[in-house]
């Protein structure tokens, strides 16, 4: 299926290296399946919980002068190269905002959480693993100190760090997120009332 011109802009999740990257389902709109605000807008319910269930416990636990925040944050890392950020955390001092931030933030963040793709990769990429490799590798190059992603099909955590070291975990042992703060994936999941 040829996409690159008929494909509405809102269905754009990010952009690689000048290649659009589409937002999973699609295919589907495009087809006359679904409509646009079907795929476009919000998260799954799980993907939503285990956002939040970590976003708790970072607002309960990083110093008051630490930034953390979860929207999608748009993040500018070249011409023609822009993604998006589940949930992004500044140690003091390192966002600047103004009124003059209107734009995608070409300033990476300290650490950037990722839960689950939210990407349909067919177009670009030869799988998913191949998708979230190079976009971590894009993201710490960049600047980014550390990239964890979070895949609910799994159970396992990625983290990546500024050193190269990767490694994958299951969600039930506990993780650094930035200096010497933890979390648990799935205890905090358990703690916010998830049925098993």
């Amino acid at each position: 299926m040829e996409t690159t011109t008929a494909v509405p802009r809102i269905l754009i999740y990010e952009e690689f290296d000048g290649h659009p990257i589409y937002r999973k389902g699609y295919k589907d709109v495009m087809l006359g399946l679904k409509k646009i605000e079907e795929i476009s807008m919000g998260t799954s319910t799980l993907q939503y919980f285990i956002t939040n269930c970590i976003l708790k416990v970072l607002f309960r636990n990083l110093p008051d002068d630490y930034f953390c925040g979860a929207a999608e944050l748009g993040l500018h890392l070249a011409n023609n190269s822009n993604f998006s950020a589940d949930i992004a955390i500044h140690r003091p001092g390192q966002l600047k905002v103004g009124f003059h931030s209107t734009k995608y933030s070409d300033t990476p963040p300290n650490v950037i959480i990722e839960v689950d793709i939210k990407i349909d990769e067919s177009d670009f990429f030869q799988n998913e693993e191949e998708y979230f490799h190079k976009k971590t590798e894009q993201l710490l190059q960049w600047g980014v100190e550390r990239v964890i992603w979070v895949f609910s099909a799994s159970r396992r955590i990625l983290v990546a760090d500024n050193l190269k070291t990767w490694s994958f975990n299951s969600w039930d042992l506990p993780i650094t997120v930035i200096d010497d703060h933890q979390i648990n994936v799935w205890d905090l999941m358990l703690a916010s009332g998830f049925e098993v």
